[in-house]
């Protein structure tokens, strides 16, 4: 989709829509399967809009296993930007010494494959096709927010090893790249509750332009359940 495509409205969002819609289930991303206990948090919110009425489906994820390489060299792309490009965008006070390990292993991982980014923004231009299919069968994917429940302090510690983030990056946040990449609308809502009694997210995607639908949904799900505030 070009910049200067023009979306159409979301319009006034006020409350539950009426409409009862085709719901896409998946609990392996493209990195890997969730953990059973965030599997199993997706499938009662699955059971909830099955109440509801809404049609639900559990469906093998589409996209090819080579998304993840290619999202990593992008986002690694952004970092190299930043790095190298510090000093012109911040001014002389830019201290690459400062930067974390984590910012400083993506730019080292970018110059080493520049060669390849081409090709792999490519692929990734390339994965809309793939969900523009999933979005003609299905109004809206469930799946979870991320693939585990909250890891504890220091799990990712950005002062550790770069490869030791990287990899346990990776492996939670292994659902939400996919929208990052193709650009559609995608909302998360603390639906269900870990074990520990820390909130667990689930997410809800649909196809370009269709940010409204998720906000009606938005509605319905919070009258259904309400979940926890954190104001006064």
């Amino acid at each position: 989709m070009s910049a200067t495509a023009k979306l159409p409205p979301v319009g006034d969002v006020t409350g539950p829509g009426k409409r009862r819609l085709r719901i896409a289930v998946c609990t392996h991303s493209i990195a890997r399967e969730a953990s059973p206990e965030v599997r199993e948090l997706t499938f009662t919110t699955a059971a909830l809009l099955e109440e509801l009425g809404h049609r639900v489906t559990v469906i093998e994820n589409p996209v090819p296993g080579r998304f993840m390489d290619d999202f990593l060299l992008y986002w690694s792309f952004l970092a190299f930007a930043l790095v190298r490009g510090g000093r012109r965008t911040f001014g002389e006070s830019f201290d690459r010494n400062k930067l974390d390990n984590l910012t400083v292993g993506l730019e080292g991982h970018a110059a080493r494959n520049l060669h390849r980014l081409p090709s792999a923004i490519a692929r990734l231009a390339r994965v809309q096709r793939v969900t523009s299919r999933q979005t003609a069968a299905y109004d809206v994917l469930l799946t979870p927010t991320l693939a585990d429940i909250t890891p504890r302090i220091g799990h990712l510690d950005p002062t550790a090893e770069y490869q030791q983030i990287i990899d346990r990056l990776v492996e939670w946040v292994a659902f939400t790249p996919l929208q990052n990449a193709t650009g559609e609308p995608s909302i998360s809502l603390p639906l269900a509750e870990a074990a520990s009694g820390l909130p667990v997210g689930m997410m809800f995607s649909a196809a370009v332009g269709q940010d409204a639908r998720l906000l009606e949904l938005a509605y319905e799900l919070e009258e259904a359940r309400p979940w926890a505030r954190i104001q006064g």
